[in-house]
């Protein structure tokens, strides 16, 4: 699943995959009508990135990806080999460009190293053995990290959030219980998780049709959105420079909402896309790219579509065409420190790598 930063051009609306996103301090300089944006430090959805050098600006649609890729992590065959995937559903790209990889049908997180022909398990049971110990996960489908390197899995059939110290295989339960209620307390079959600059925690509670924010030690979370749409809901972004809103993906839906917490109903719907297959189809995961435009894993279509900063019409940046590997049902996406786009695939249980060209 994702994350992740949204500029109209002398703009930065930024997320990264989405929680108030960490502020972005940008320096702008007009030279020969091109704009240059210092981004001294930027958050993305499922992807951290920090940097204190100039970087041309490139408009969305000056943005272009090989669609040839390679597989970075996983085979050609999902397994629960320590080289393979299993109906994967999130994915985290840190500052080392460091995967880290939801491998649900698995019960296991997977850090694959960059260049590494095999992860390696750093929560969950590296054999697959699904358990509500605090050493074990039941479907984990999301992720994120805060800035002091813990990790935070969505553990969705044990409707609990588990938080991991760096090196360590014990998570502790900081969001939820191992019950299934709509009490504050509890979470059902939570979905998706985003985290902002004080550690509060905002968490798709799906069962509970509704999102949740949890601050560092509550014992209860805080409502924010309640809504029956909010039934097949995947995965959720903060909005860049908004402290109360929050893109969501509705696959239900075909469709991505811009919610502001506590509204009855979404300000702004995504949909449309500028291609014969002209609607999203059971999109999935979001991230964001410095500039702030908002990439979905069009995942019943086999592409990844773009909406640019200000527009409400998608362009496709990449799509399966028996492409080799495989770009079919992406579910997640994530940027690296050089902005090439890799994809999670839940087809064959991999990650496949969109060289920047």
């Amino acid at each position: 699943k994702q994350q992740q930063q949204r500029v109209p051009q002398v703009q930065l609306q930024v997320h990264p995959q989405r929680h108030q996103p960490q502020q972005l301090q940008l320096v702008q300089a007009q030279a020969h009508q091109q704009a240059v944006l210092q981004v001294v430090q930027a958050r993305v959805h499922q992807h951290q990135v920090t940097s204190t050098t100039a970087a041309t600006f490139s408009s969305c649609d000056s943005l272009r990806w090989n669609q040839t890729g390679q597989i970075v992590a996983g085979t050609t065959t999902s397994g629960s080999n320590a080289n393979q995937l299993k109906n994967p559903t999130c994915l985290y790209i840190d500052n080392n460009n460091t995967l880290y990889i939801c491998d649900h049908d698995n019960n296991r997180i997977q850090k694959w190293i960059q260049g590494a022909i095999t992860g390696t398990t750093v929560a969950g049971d590296s054999t697959g053995t699904a358990g509500s110990t605090s050493t074990l996960l039941k479907s984990p489908i999301d992720l994120t990290f805060d800035e002091n390197g813990f990790m935070y899995v969505v553990d969705s059939n044990n409707n609990r959030v588990q938080r991991f110290a760096s090196g360590s295989t014990t998570g502790t339960t900081v969001a939820g219980t191992t019950a299934s209620t709509n009490a504050l307390t509890d979470l059902k079959q939570p979905t998706a998780i985003d985290i902002d600059n004080n550690s509060n925690l905002y968490i798709l509670d799906m069962g509970n049709t509704r999102l949740v924010e949890w601050a560092q030690n509550a014992t209860s979370g805080t409502l924010l959105i309640s809504s029956s749409t909010l039934n097949n809901d995947y995965d959720i972004l903060l909005a860049p420079n908004s402290s109360n809103q929050i893109y969501i993906s509705d696959q239900g839906a075909h469709a991505l909402y811009l919610w502001t917490f506590g509204a009855s109903s979404s300000s702004m719907t995504l949909q449309t896309v500028n291609d014969s297959h002209n609607t999203l189809n059971n999109q999935m995961g979001m991230v964001l790219d410095p500039y702030g435009n908002l990439y979905v894993a069009d995942r019943d279509n086999d592409r990844v579509v773009v909406y640019c900063v200000n527009s409400t019409v998608g362009i496709v940046v990449a799509e399966d065409n028996n492409s080799v590997p495989s770009l079919k049902k992406p579910v997640a996406l994530a940027f690296d420190s050089d902005l090439n786009l890799y994809l999670l695939s839940t087809n064959n249980g991999q990650v496949v790598k969109l060289p920047r060209i």
